[in-house]
Formats: structure tokens, sequence, C-alpha cells
């Protein structure tokens, strides 16, 4: 399938139409160019690991806007779907606007059900539930509001939610500081993701034992395939050598 006919599948008939003259444009002008959706240009590192699988499933949790900062929306171009999660409302409604052969689920996510603080910044995408984030960015950032919500585990959403006969390619965490509790919230013996893309701010090259994401990870056979601007990259161990 081409890309302009996956685009019409995937999209509402003026979306597809507007992503195809923006293909057709990015083609005609720079034809080798390769243009990034996420923050930091994470989803081009995704697609050349995962560029072997041509339409997969993946799980998205903060995935913040559908669009504009998205690690997940280059490979929904392509033809994928999958689960997207957030805690906010505006962005789980931005996500059922735009990318409607995804799964979305408003939920936070932690490794305990329990009522936490959701603090939303206005900028939308440090909004967090971990206290020491609020903390560390309040100062500096303005806080345009807080609501108690209860967290749920990413095993209780994944058993609800993933389709059948469905595996996850990919599973990307980005929550602003609680990035460690969401991955010790998934059953890694159950469910294998083959790629693993997760926040790691201070992580240290040097000496990675010493990071909790770090040594859970490769406790449960997944290899570390490397770091970039905040995000560690790894690999479960049985499909390292076919990706």
């Amino acid at each position: 399938m081409t890309t302009i006919q996956t685009l019409f599948k995937q999209f509402s008939l003026l979306d597809a139409i507007r992503f195809s003259l923006l293909e057709l444009a990015r083609k005609l002008l720079c034809n080798d160019s390769y243009y990034a959706y996420s923050q930091t240009g994470e989803d081009i590192i995704i697609n050349s690991i995962l560029k072997n699988i041509p339409i997969g499933f993946y799980i998205e949790v903060g995935c913040n806007e559908a669009i504009q900062h998205s690690n997940t929306f280059k490979l929904y171009r392509r033809g994928w779907r999958g689960i997207t999660v957030d805690a906010s409302k505006k962005m789980v409604d931005m996500h059922r606007s735009l990318r409607k052969n995804d799964i979305q689920v408003c939920a936070a996510v932690s490794n305990e059900i329990k009522e936490v603080v959701f603090y939303e910044f206005a900028m939308d995408e440090i909004s967090t539930i971990d206290n020491d984030f609020y903390v560390k960015n309040v100062q500096s950032q303005s806080i345009k509001n807080k609501s108690m919500v209860v967290t749920r585990t990413l095993d209780s959403i994944v058993s609800e939610t993933l389709p059948p006969g469905f595996s996850i390619d990919l599973l990307s965490i980005d929550v602003e500081g609680h990035d460690y509790p969401v991955l010790s919230s998934i059953d890694l013996h159950k469910y294998r993701p083959k790629l693993i893309v997760i926040e790691m701010h201070n992580f240290d090259l040097s000496n990675p034992e010493v990071n909790d994401i770090y040594s859970r990870l490769v406790a449960h056979d997944y290899v570390f395939a490397g770091y970039v601007v905040w995000n560690g990259y790894f690999l479960a161990k049985e499909f390292s050598s076919t990706l």
C-alpha cells in the first residue's frame, strides 16, 4: 500500500488530503529529508529500528498531542495502530478526533492504584503526577489546573484494550518523572514489547547499572540499544537480532 493510500485509510477525508499535499511537497522540495514529529527526533530513531515491521502495534503512555511531539504519529501515518494513554482529557479528546484508528485511554498510570494530584502545566507536555517533578518545575512554569485522579496500572489497561491476537511492537513511556513506576506496572514476562523507549533523566552512560529503569529492563532480558536526548532504547533479546 502506498503512503497516499495509507493516509486515506488512517484519516478523515480532509485530513488525508492535507497530509497528502504535505507529503507531495516534501518529496518535491526535499526528497532526502526526514521530518520528525516528536520533540527531539525520537520517531526517526524508532522508525529506523522498526523499519522491517510494515504494520505494527504500539502503546504510548504520556501520549500528549496527537501529532506534534508524538513518538507514534509517524508510525500511525505508515498504517500502524495502537493504544494511546494520557491523564489529560484535553489530549485524549484530541487523539480521538485526529487518530480514529487508535484506542484512546484517559488515565494516570502508576505501579499501584491510588489517588494522586494531577498537575496540569500551561505547557501541556510537562504535566505530571510526580510530586518531585512538580516541585522542580513549579517555580519556572505556570500551573493551569490541579485535580485528584485515581491511577491505573499499565497491566490493567493492556489486558482490557489490547486486541485479541495482537502483540506489542513498541512501548513508549514519557510521563515526566514517573516513568519507572509506569514501567514497573506492566508484566514484561507476559507482554514483550519488541522495542521500549523510555525517558531516563540523569542517566549516566558510564555507570548504567545504578539506574532503576536500566536494571529492571536488563533483568527482564532487554538489550540496551542506546541513549539519545533523555531517552533510553531497549530491545527484547529474542527480537534484537531480527529488527
